[in-house]
């Protein structure tokens, strides 16, 4: 499958990239002119195709608009391991390109119908700049990677449980702790869920049944809410 033709960037693009960490704090002006060197183009991919190959040199950093994106590695025999999801809203491959060799560590897949916005890094940086506006743009860099980093640390926690449920306990109290509420959507289908979590679909659909019968959690797809205190 093939992205669309790229474009320039929409009036609800350029607010999606307002709203992220990245820009936040910018006066209108300075955004504008932040907008005008980093020359954004926007993107449509379709279900399934590919965002970005493994080990594939990126200079853009991405930010989803709408539908998902799912990071997987690929292993010689053909399965795949989930290694991240992103919504929109979220930064893709910031960290990426704030690294020596810019290349993509995973393969990048769009799980649905999904609007990207490609924003060149150097260009941010690039022309004349004012000195506020390059601190300001350098601390909304920071503050991203910041946040990057502890999704990871977030997945690490989850994966150093032996248990199935300790990993599903761990993973729905940090998705509670960063809403504020008892109600979280997980933003994925059982097998995403699973492949995620590391153990197969079965496994986990019999844990999640468990816990309900138990009071622990009520559920339906990918909503949850969590009903025990001491989860």
């Amino acid at each position: 499958m093939k992205k669309n033709v790229t474009t320039a960037i929409k009036e609800a693009e350029k607010a999606s990239l307002r709203a992220t960490r990245v820009f936040r704090g910018l006066s209108d002006a300075e955004f504008e002119y932040a907008i005008k060197r980093s020359r954004p183009h926007g993107a449509r991919y379709e279900r399934g195709s590919i965002v970005a190959e493994a080990e594939s040199r990126r200079d853009e950093f991405l930010i989803l608009v709408s539908g998902r994106v799912q990071g997987v590695r690929e292993h010689g025999d053909g399965s795949l391991d989930f290694v991240q999801l992103f919504v929109p809203g979220e930064i893709v491959g910031l960290d990426i390109v704030c690294s020596a060799s810019r290349k993509c560590p995973f393969r990048l897949l769009a799980l649905d119908d999904t609007d990207i916005v490609f924003v060149d890094y150097d260009g941010l940086f690039s022309g004349k700049i004012s000195p506020l506006a390059e601190k300001m743009l350098r601390e909304g860099v920071t503050r991203a990677l910041a946040g990057e980093s502890l999704r990871r640390l977030h997945k690490i926690d989850v994966l150093y449980r032996r248990a199935l449920r300790d990993r599903i306990c761990v993973y729905l109290r940090n998705l509670c702790i960063q809403s504020g509420s008892h109600y979280v959507e997980i933003n994925m289908d059982r097998e995403q869920f699973a492949q995620y979590l590391g153990v197969n679909r079965s496994a986990l659909s019999h844990e999640l049944g468990l816990m309900r019968d138990e009071g622990l959690i009520a559920f339906h797809k990918g909503s949850f809410e969590i009903l025990a205190d001491d989860l």
